[in-house]
């Protein structure tokens, strides 16, 4: 698993890389401040729960050893990166009140993170550049530094920032897993396979190398290999629920649709957070949509519209209505439901811009999957011109970091997208969208029925052509 850069953007990727990043392990006491050795021992369990992503387990940690010490700053920013964002500003704010009676590196930590929450991107450049100058171990300020630099086009410099890492911690497993991953986000599977089996070798007894392994397994269409190593991550961790969306997306590729939905909705049982919960009864409903499984997908839209904390609980209920509304044959039922949807959606969009400290807007509000969905329905009533707006926009190539999550809503955009396109007569940018979907993705079931149709016009147009 890599953890966890889900998003399009580089604003709002590296807000996650600065609460999600693997934490830094600090080797002895005086590294942190605090008045209680049992304070500071949870605090140590925490971060190892952390680095290994046993999540709950950190966030447990992390919330005892602050009762322990209600003024231990770290601990403070250890619970911040396991709790929502309104919690997590709440958190970082109250660690920032103390800085001044911490050590350097915690107040560069402190301020990173108060950065992070306050969505001021320049500031967090600035702070990890100067980390990683002092403290080039640090891997959370690496992989935000690496993350930019990819983003800017700068892949070597991205590589060498963790080459840096490893020089002077050759054992740190985590630049492993980091190091792998850049090579899978730029398509080059052979190395990032090489990579994360590095990992695994030093980390042999965790569940995370074995899930990460079986993610870019299942993503580069080895799917019996990646349902092997992801059924040995949950063997050694048995609720490491990210290797449960993985194991949905192995079976997909494979054509099993039912347990893909059922190995989706087991990860959104297990996992912690709310957003990882969504994200995996998406998947789930998405592969329901497309395996025609209308009970599963009432099965799914319930146990969505259960979980707390939703920012836009009005548009959801209404797209996933629509999507259950239009796969009953309800067209009439769901057009009022997709209309408002619709509007709730564009306003978001046009309103919401996310913008780095010097002004320039660097993202657009636009939620992928109910986009996505959003778009089907339009599609299975006929409404081309609808579908094809929504699907323009999620449609671009993958941003060069942004986590498989994100890019696999990406890569079903771009093919529903070829086969309207295709059916309307431009089968030209039909191929070239799904070719460009070979490039990050050589096989993926969710596209092939989109193959499938794109060719049979093309095999069509030929035979016409040639009479």
């Amino acid at each position: 698993m890599k953890k966890r850069f889900v998003v399009g953007s580089i604003g709002a990727l590296l807000l996650l890389a600065v609460g999600a990043a693997a934490a830094l392990y600090f080797g002895n006491r005086r590294d942190v401040t605090t008045s209680s050795e049992a304070a500071f021992r949870a605090y140590r369990e925490a971060l190892e729960n952390e680095r290994h992503f046993y999540f709950k387990e950190a966030r447990d940690g992390f919330a005892r050893a602050l009762e322990l010490d209600p003024e231990f700053a770290e601990a403070m920013l250890g619970l911040a990166r396991r709790s929502n964002p309104e919690q997590a500003r709440t958190l970082v704010r109250r660690a920032a009140k103390l800085r001044d009676r911490l050590t350097d590196r915690e107040r560069l930590h402190v301020d990173l993170q108060l950065a992070g929450v306050e969505g001021k991107m320049d500031d967090v450049y600035r702070i990890c550049r100067t980390i990683h100058e002092k403290y080039p171990e640090d891997i959370r300020a690496a992989m935000i530094l690496a993350a930019h630099e990819i983003e800017a086009g700068n892949s070597e410099k991205a590589l060498q920032i963790f080459s840096e890492l490893l020089a002077v911690e050759p054992n740190n497993a985590e630049a492993y897993n980091q190091i792998g991953y850049f090579y899978a986000y730029r398509g080059e599977y052979d190395k990032a396979i090489e990579n994360i089996k590095k990992y695994q070798f030093m980390a042999p007894d965790q569940a995370n190398p074995y899930d990460s392994l079986g993610e870019i397994q299942a993503y580069s269409g080895h799917y019996d290999e990646a349902i092997a190593n992801l059924n040995h991550a949950l063997k050694l961790k048995p609720d490491f629920f990210a290797a449960y969306l993985h194991m949905g997306i192995a079976y997909e590729g494979k054509g099993d649709y039912a347990r893909a939905i059922e190995s989706f909705r087991k990860g959104a049982h297990e996992a912690t957070e709310e957003g990882m919960q969504r994200e995996h009864l998406r998947q789930a409903l998405r592969a329901a949509y497309a395996a025609d499984d209308v009970v599963a997908a009432r099965q799914v839209t319930a146990e969505l519209e259960a979980i707390p904390g939703d920012e836009h609980p009005e548009l959801t209920r209404l797209v996933f209505d629509a999507v259950v509304d239009m796969m009953e044959g309800r067209p009439a039922k769901a057009e009022p439901e997709i209309r408002k949807a619709q509007s709730m959606l564009a306003a978001l969009y046009s309103s919401s811009k996310e913008t780095s400290e010097s002004g320039k807007a660097v993202v657009e509000f636009l939620d992928p999957g109910l986009a996505f969905l959003l778009a089907q329905s339009y599609e299975r009533q006929g409404k081309d011109d609808e579908a094809i707006a929504l699907l323009e926009k999620l449609a671009g190539s993958p941003k060069t970091y942004a986590g498989f999550e994100s890019r696999r809503w990406v890569l079903a955009s771009r093919a529903v997208l070829a086969e309207i396109v295709a059916r309307r007569g431009d089968l030209d940018r039909a191929e070239k969208l799904l070719a460009e979907n070979h490039k990050w993705n050589p096989s993926w079931a969710p596209v092939r029925s989109a193959e499938q149709v794109v060719a049979q016009l093309r095999r069509e147009k030929v035979l016409a052509a040639s009479k």
